[in-house]
């Protein structure tokens, strides 16, 4: 697919791991089209660099997905945001796609992949790695659990009984049996640690689990 792309595009690079970023850097920059800067090297917040594409590891491109954090430099303010992560992990793609962020690609994808990736980006649409495209494409053929069924999976995971989700949740003990069933169901789990397991491979409980059994 070939992206209209109006001028030369300012890349920024903004990686936590030195090697991968060096790699990055090096790769980009035998692109004619792309000028490189990265971020700590470079005076990428002079207000005369107008940033086109961010080119960021995950925690970075959350952060970046918030305009009002963008803002905050002149260069970022109309930036799009492209994650650049060895998570492949269902849930963690689409809260990235949820907050904001305009590209997803995996680490181990093809230089021609990644490329693609920044252009179309840069062209004003959205871009999912065809890996992370699968993951989702086999998202939506599973149901979602519940607001209610992730707070019972969560103390699941923790190793809480039903008698104690139950008075955790202050509801009976028939119901939360009925939502471990419906959790299982949805899964595809053949017992709760099987449930779990596939819970955390997945991350649909990312940032929740409780540091304490009940």
């Amino acid at each position: 697919m070939n992206h209209t792309i109006p001028h030369r595009l300012s890349i920024l690079v903004m990686h936590h791991v030195p090697l991968l970023c060096a790699g990055l850097v090096a790769a980009l920059r035998q692109q004619v089209a792309f000028e490189v800067f990265v971020d700590d090297i470079d005076a990428m917040c002079s207000e005369q660099i107008r940033i086109d594409v961010v080119i960021a590891d995950y925690d970075h491109a959350m952060r970046l997905a918030d305009p009002a954090v963008r803002a905050m430099h002149r260069s970022l303010a109309a930036a799009r945001i492209l994650a650049l992560t060895s998570d492949d992990r269902e849930a963690y793609i689409r809260r990235a796609i949820e907050a904001g962020i305009h590209g997803y690609v995996l680490q181990g994808c093809s230089l021609n992949e990644f490329i693609e990736g920044v252009r179309t980006v840069a062209g004003g649409m959205r871009y999912l790695c065809q890996s992370a495209a699968q993951r989702m494409a086999d998202s939506l053929a599973r149901a979602s659990l519940t607001p209610r069924e992730i707070e019972v999976l969560k103390l699941v995971m923790i190793g809480a009984s039903n008698k104690a989700i139950a008075r955790r949740l202050q509801i009976e003990v028939g119901t939360v049996k009925s939502h471990v069933s419906a959790i299982m169901s949805k899964l595809g789990a053949t017992s709760r640690t099987h449930a779990v397991g596939i819970a955390a491979r997945r991350g649909l409980v990312q940032g929740h689990v409780l540091a304490r059994p009940v």
